[in-house]
């Protein structure tokens, strides 16, 4: 039987605290809005549970055993957190049309979570830890990934709607720019780390 409240525990702190998903919602909510953020955010809880039950069916033992693919997936991560960080601290162009807050696509959040470092921890310790026994493998990772998206989604909407709350205040350019800049350091930060760990 599934042990909900622990599994509920551990995914509201994971999801709720910042990391590179929460960042860019924050940032797209302030930019474009809380609607248009929305698909941005299923994006992330259903590319979650995907990627839960997945690892669960034994990618991440593949994934793992070959470096090289661990390797150029912690490249790719980086190397698209610092894209980001770097069109945030870029100096805003007269035209405001391709904002570098704008949200991902659904695709794009879902894709992105296969390069997400915080992704990842939660997959693989969903996988190890939270797994009911006394039901089918197959239907004890449903489980766990069907929990995990819905709980994850409600956390990282806080995000997108804190982003989207001070969006009027973003009107005035210079606070617009301390606001992308902020973000866009938050992101380099992660990057580095992300670079930096073992």
């Amino acid at each position: 039987m599934l042990d909900l409240l622990p599994l509920l525990s551990f995914i509201v702190v994971a999801s709720i605290t910042p990391g590179p998903n929460n960042i860019m919602l924050a940032t797209a909510g302030a930019s474009a809005g809380f609607r248009a953020t929305v698909p941005h955010l299923l994006g992330i809880s259903c590319g979650l549970a995907v990627q839960i039950v997945l690892v669960g069916m034994g990618i991440a033992a593949l994934i793992h055993q070959s470096p090289a693919v661990t390797l150029v997936m912690r490249v790719l991560a980086v190397a698209y957190l610092l894209w980001l960080a770097l069109r945030m601290l870029r100096p805003a162009r007269a035209s405001s049309s391709g904002s570098a807050g704008q949200p991902l696509s659904f695709a794009g959040a879902a894709l992105f979570q296969w390069v997400n470092p915080k992704a990842w921890m939660m997959a693989l310790t969903i996988n190890a830890a939270f797994l009911p026994a006394d039901v089918s493998p197959a239907l004890a990772i449903g489980q766990v990934a069907l929990v995990a998206a819905l709980a994850n989604l409600p956390c990282i909407t806080c995000w997108a709607v804190a982003g989207a709350s001070i969006r009027h205040r973003l009107a005035d350019p210079a606070r617009r720019r301390a606001f992308d800049s902020l973000m866009g350091l938050a992101l380099a930060a992660t990057a580095a780390w992300l670079a930096l760990s073992q």
